[in-house]
């Protein structure tokens, strides 16, 4: 019957080395994962998932993990190098497993010869595991060639980097080298042919003609040359940053937070004043366990860094240097080994302020990571901290804070003027219709960017014509509407924004309506994720939802045709925070005439305008504005179309829409923005071009 020797030609003596050896490598690998643990639990607490959540999030955690699906997606080399070298992991340590559980148990321990390794199944064992040692293989070749060949521009090139695939890559190899040694020193009593061992028969092949006797000798010190490098690697991997994913990125994406992405929690900001507690994180000593096992976690891969629109423009932001930053910081003042150094604040560590500054809170780094590390959260903590423990934040913003404290809005803008975009339009205000015991379906929120800024208030314009045009029952609150305080909490001044948002709640709750309606997605954000925190429970509608919804009842009429192609900018706060997508894209397809195409980075993966985050306010240097470089992501988009046609980048955001518009001045070009209702009127029937 087919099997073979387990252990074959390694000594008695071997075999005590062999396990001592292995005791030794299980006790560090356990001691140092162990340290690590601590390090993690040394966090703030977090909410742990219940009985009930953590089988489904177990389930999720599994198939993420074994698909490889969060790591396939839009990268399909990386992806695909990355399944071939899990999945040949897992098949070999899985049939160690079984070896071990075959020789250690049924053979020393019951006394018997075989029992699972024999037969059928021993062959079919020889075979799967042979030809998962090849795409392990494989997939480290592949990973030193797009490091190290192709060049790809978000993979580092540290030592860490060639030494831990080539060393992987040696020990794959030298498994099937004294594989081959077995097959030809024991062919002559081999029960079974070679070619259920492949890649081990290619091996046997080439040293056939020699003697058994130096076949034997060169068997065992290739078996040990093995055998000590899987063990070291074993060892070594808890104290190796870049290796210990192996270990993290399972159970962080089993942790990964499901509360709405992009999500701030509430601070007592006075209480915290009162018991001179710390705001946002200062040191390591303020993250949470979630945000040490996400720095834990690290890959390395670069793809949050690659799809950041301020480190796109040339900025020095990194969202993987932030991860990294904090990795280094954790492993001077908690390490796994050795001294601990003092604690820092964060930002006199391995993070520069500037940095921090730059982020415009776009998601994108959190959409790309594979394993769930969410940089974002960990940025706008630190923001919170220098804003309001240190009173730190770019000189701009001043007039920007003040405004919105003194005036409740950014612009700091008499309340008087906020009506001003509406003469002539009949729009219905809220205090009047209370007045009269009216309720109303939508509370139109028209937003500070709509109410002040004068290419902005177009938008609102339109939208109250498209509002008209349907019938729809809405009013605004008129002087009474104040800012949500979005661009304070993104600052991180989050008691401005506590203010803002507690008094916007109870002015809401004098009044009857049935959906807040807004065309800022910010303040869309505000409601629908941030406002329940402060007893603010609404239905929330974008104008682009709200219009699309009306286009499919037919109460809206597009027969205007506009000859022009366009292509659809998403609004961060619209798309990747919210799943905002299809709605825009829905109406610009039911316009007559008008030709649409997609920027390359579109839907999910769209790039910032720029002015999320507070960087509305913010001067950049000229030559790294994240507008200009959407703008030109836009023009390369039309480029291939009819010279005909005018072209367009449609938006959805007043911010977006001023961005835009911004980056189209600096180059000049015919290109024209306008937001999604104002080409909806424009296509109306009953249209005011």
């Amino acid at each position: 019957m087919a099997t073979r020797e387990i252990l074959w030609n390694i000594s008695g003596a071997g075999e005590i080395v062999l396990y001592a050896l292995a005791a030794i490598t299980l006790g560090v690998l356990g001691w140092g994962i162990y340290k690590h643990v601590r390090r993690v639990l040394n966090g703030q607490t977090v909410t742990f998932p219940t009985p009930a959540q953590a089988g489904g999030r177990f389930g999720r955690a599994l198939l993420a993990v074994l698909s490889n699906r969060t790591v396939l997606n839009r990268h399909k080399l990386g992806g695909g190098m990355h399944l071939l070298i899990m999945w040949g992991f897992i098949v070999l340590f899985v049939g160690t497993t079984i070896v071990a559980i075959e020789y250690d148990l049924f053979h020393k321990i019951m006394g018997m010869e075989h029992l699972m390794l024999q037969g059928w199944f021993f062959l079919g064992f020889e075979l799967v595991t042979d030809l998962f040692g090849v795409l392990l293989v494989v997939g480290l070749i592949i990973a030193l060639v797009r490091r190290y060949v192709l060049h790809r521009q978000q993979l580092k090139r540290q030592s860490v980097d060639w030494i831990l695939p080539v060393l992987l890559l040696i020990i794959g190899v030298t498994g099937f080298v004294v594989e081959g040694f077995r097959l030809a020193g024991s062919a002559a009593d081999l029960g079974y042919s070679p070619v259920w061992s492949p890649a081990g028969a290619l091996f046997a092949g080439i040293v056939n003609g020699a003697s058994v006797d130096s076949i034997k000798n060169a068997h065992v010190i290739f078996w040990w040359i093995h055998v000590l490098l899987a063990l070291a690697a074993i060892a070594v991997l808890p104290f190796v940053p870049k290796a210990m994913h192996l270990v993290a990125a399972g159970v962080n994406i089993f942790f990964e937070d499901l509360r709405p992405k992009g999500r701030l929690a509430k601070l007592d900001v006075e209480g915290a004043f009162e018991r001179d507690e710390n705001l946002g994180y200062e040191t390591l000593a303020d993250l949470t366990r979630k945000d040490l096992l996400d720095v834990v976690s690290c890959t390395e891969c670069g793809r949050c860094e690659m799809n950041c629109p301020a480190n796109i423009s040339g900025k020095i932001l990194s969202p993987r240097e932030i991860v990294l930053g904090l990795r280094r910081q954790l492993n001077a003042e908690i390490p796994i080994a050795g001294t601990p150094l003092e604690s820092r604040r964060i930002l006199d560590a391995e993070i520069s302020p500037e940095a921090i500054d730059y982020c415009t809170t776009c998601m994108a780094c959190v959409e790309s990571c594979p394993v769930h590390i969410d940089p974002l959260s960990k940025i706008l903590e630190i923001r919170r901290n220098e804003a309001m423990i240190h009173d730190r934040f770019p000189e701009t913003y001043a007039d920007v804070l003040m405004g919105m404290e003194k005036r409740g809005n950014p612009w700091n803008e008499h309340p008087t003027a906020r009506m001003e975009w509406a003469k002539g339009l009949n729009v219905p205000i809220m205090a009047d219709l209370a007045e009269e015991g009216k309720r109303v379906e939508y509370l139109f929120w028209v937003g500070c960017s709509a109410a002040y800024d004068p290419r902005n208030t177009k938008i609102a314009q339109s939208m109250v014509k498209i509002l008209q045009a349907a019938g729809i029952s809405f009013a605004v609150l008129g002087e009474e509407e104040r800012c949500t305080g979005d661009p304070a909490r993104r600052m991180g001044q989050e008691y401005l924004f506590s203010v803002q948002a507690e008094g916007n709640v109870e002015l809401l709750a004098e009044y009857e309506f049935d959906h807040i309606l807004t065309i800022c997605p910010h303040c869309y954000n505000s409601f629908a994720k941030d406002y329940p925190d402060f007893g603010g429970e609404y239905s929330v509608i974008h104008h682009t939802e709200l219009i699309e919804k009306l286009l499919e009842d037919g109460r809206l009429s597009l027969n205007q045709s506009i000859d022009a192609t366009a292509t659809f900018h998403d609004s961060c706060y619209l798309g990747r925070h919210n799943r905002i997508f299809d709605a825009p894209r829905n109406i610009l397809a039911k316009i007559p005439g008008l030709q649409t195409v997609e920027m390359e980075k579109n839907r999910e993966m769209a790039m910032c305008c720029g002015g999320g985050g507070g960087l509305s306010w913010f001067e950049e240097d000229t030559d790294k504005r994240v507008n200009d470089r959407r703008v030109e992501q836009a023009s390369q988009a039309v480029a291939g179309t009819s010279t005909d046609r005018a072209s367009l980048i449609v938006t959805s955001c007043p911010f977006c829409l001023t961005m835009i518009e911004d980056g189209l001045a600096a180059r000049e070009t015919t290109m024209e923005n306008k937001d999604i209702a104002e080409m909806v009127v424009e296509a109306m029937e009953v249209a005011e071009a």
